[in-house]
């Protein structure tokens, strides 16, 4: 299939992409609720960061979640369990009791980091500790709530860091909308991915009240021909019309990925939107923005 967009993929500021706004429509997709999963890493407390900067400008309540995993503790009780002390180049024996104290240090600093910065930001907060499996125990969470945010790459050895499995096991599976935090990822406008889908309209609709708090949007729409991807964006700019934020439109076809991640890197964008589930977007394409998307990412269901 040919990959075909009809103004050669401009970059952000390029005067050829429109701007069309108007009032009109109520949206839907208001987030009350925001669980943030916490752990030791640097994708967690961009997370927390990510998702408290959010909850302020929607008005919406945090909820810090820290799992005690399970299986960490199940794998000390193992006779051959070590641990790697590196300033002293040898192994030490771990002990159960010697990890739950290290685990619940870890909940109480993290306790205390959300909820100053929730303060900081003027942000109702909660901390929960639960014990089980991080990927059963976050997916339970994603039940009760209306958006489960966490950190969006896994630890490698790889050149390139990938998605990491939990966060991917949550995209594939969680009831709630998902939000992918990348630590180092800066501010910027907000980009929208259209495929013309119910998923894709509920894209829409999440932007238009993040449209409330920022100062543009940019829309790209998706299809796999051109001229259904042209029928798509004038859907979407009918769709949208209820924003008071200035618009940007452009349209892509073909199923080529990295076209679509050129567009949208080349946005400078701070949050990516995304439509999960049953949608009409290639694999492929949703796969490669998962992993190298250079914005947090939102997936709505």
């Amino acid at each position: 299939m040919n990959n075909q967009t009809n103004d050669d993929l401009p970059v952000a500021d390029d005067p050829v992409l429109s701007s069309e706004t108007s009032s009109g429509v109520v949206p839907h997709g208001t987030i009350h609720r925001i669980v943030v999963a916490l752990d030791a890493s640097a994708h967690s407390r961009a997370a927390m960061d990510a998702a408290v900067t959010l909850a302020e400008k929607i008005n919406a309540e945090v909820v810090g979640l820290f799992v005690e995993d399970i299986n960490l503790l199940r794998m000390s009780e193992l006779p051959f369990a070590r641990e790697v002390l590196f300033a002293e180049a040898k192994l030490r024996r771990i002990e159960r009791g010697d990890l739950q104290r290290k685990l619940q240090a870890r909940a109480a600093l993290l306790r205390h980091e959300i909820q100053d910065l929730a303060k900081e930001h003027n942000v109702s907060s909660t901390f929960r500790v639960i014990r089980g499996s991080v990927e059963k125990e976050l997916l339970a969470a994603a039940l009760d709530t209306d958006m489960l945010a966490l950190g969006r790459l896994g630890h490698t050895i790889a050149r390139r860091a990938r998605l990491g499995s939990t966060a991917k096991a949550i995209v594939d599976r969680a009831a709630s909308a998902v939000l992918l935090v990348k630590a180092g990822a800066s501010g910027g406008p907000i980009v929208v991915l259209y495929d013309g889908s119910a998923a894709g309209r509920r894209v829409l609709e999440q932007a238009l009240v993040l449209a409330e708090h920022t100062d543009e949007l940019r829309v790209l729409v998706w299809a796999p021909t051109e001229s259904a991807a042209f029928e798509n964006r004038q859907l979407a700019a009918h769709l949208l019309e209820a924003s008071a934020a200035p618009i940007q439109y452009q349209h892509l076809s073909g199923d080529n990925p990295f076209l679509v991640l050129q567009w949208i890197n080349r946005q400078k964008a701070g949050l990516l939107l995304l439509a999960g589930g049953d949608t009409k977007l290639p694999p492929d394409i949703f796969d490669t923005l998962l992993n190298e998307a250079e914005q947090h990412i939102l997936v709505i269901r």
